[in-house]
């Protein structure tokens, strides 16, 4: 049970998967990944999408393509748009988590066939022995996650808008940019401006791509086999015994440790599968 509710929360995360890396706090937990980690892991992460500096004429077009950004993305728009996006997705997700059958699943050393074998009052006599709380505690977590997560996608906003507004006027030319503002002025326009974010995280699609996970794993078949077929005319992995004398010794020199601790210095090359399981 407590499997089932790792992987709902997994695919569910990868259905609103957006640009984001989780913010940890720094000060206080030896687990907590310090303000320099952060920033060198946020630019590794952005060192992954090469950019090419705007050209002149796109730099020239930047103040009109912000402008219509502007009208699709206002202040307090994306902090508000996600952490709604959020709050209707954690909230049935953790009430559902908080079911007496579920917990007591995760409470009790017992087989989920005894505990499906009670009745619903008596599954709830059970939980409320445990935790007294168990119906308010799922608001609370949606409450704070909501609200920390909402204050994460506000942080956002402003980068955001400034990448929102570059690939606008790489994208579009003066004259479409122009085109896009004034449809924007228009009643139907001011309207889809508003809209046109928002839509991505409406229910109608959150649904539908909540609706599409199946053939989304399904896609990815069986990949271990497929990485070891694609891997199989590469040459091996090298363990400590496989290294020629001369390049165990050059390992020493390049690491500055003695010859004679190598060995246990280099771990032996893990099978494909063993690997994708940590």
């Amino acid at each position: 049970m407590k499997g089932m509710a790792g992987k709902f929360i997994a695919a569910a995360a990868l259905v609103c998967a957006a640009p984001v890396v989780a913010q940890q706090e720094t000060a206080t937990h030896e687990s907590a990944m310090s303000s320099e980690a952060l920033d060198g892991f946020a630019g590794m992460m952005a060192g992954l999408f090469q950019t090419e500096p705007l050209t002149d004429e796109q730099t020239a077009r930047l103040p009109a393509a912000q402008a219509v950004v502007g009208q699709m993305m206002p202040d307090g728009f994306y902090g508000e748009m996600m952490g709604g996006m959020m709050d209707k997705m954690l909230r049935p997700m953790l009430s559902m988590f908080s079911q007496p059958e579920f917990v007591l699943g995760a409470r009790l050393a017992v087989e989920a066939e005894a505990v499906e074998a009670l009745g619903e009052d008596e599954q709830a006599e059970l939980t409320a022995m445990l935790d007294p709380a168990y119906e308010a505690r799922g608001d609370a977590m949606v409450e704070v996650l909501t609200l920390r997560m909402g204050g994460m996608f506000s942080a956002m906003e402003a980068p955001m808008r400034e990448g929102l507004s570059k690939a606008y006027a790489v994208r579009f030319d003066e004259g479409q940019l122009a085109d896009i503002a004034a449809f924007f002025a228009t009643p139907t326009g001011r309207e889809y401006a508003r809209e046109s974010m928002a839509l991505f995280a409406d229910p109608q699609v959150m649904q539908a791509s909540m609706q599409a996970l199946p053939a989304m794993m399904n896609g990815f078949g069986d990949i271990e086999s497929a990485m070891r077929e694609a891997m199989a005319a590469l040459p091996a992995e090298r363990g400590y015994g496989d290294l020629t004398g001369a390049q165990r010794q050059r390992m020493a020199e390049l690491l500055d440790v003695d010859l004679a601790q190598l060995a246990d210095l280099v771990n032996p090359p893990k099978p494909l599968d063993e690997t994708a399981e940590q």
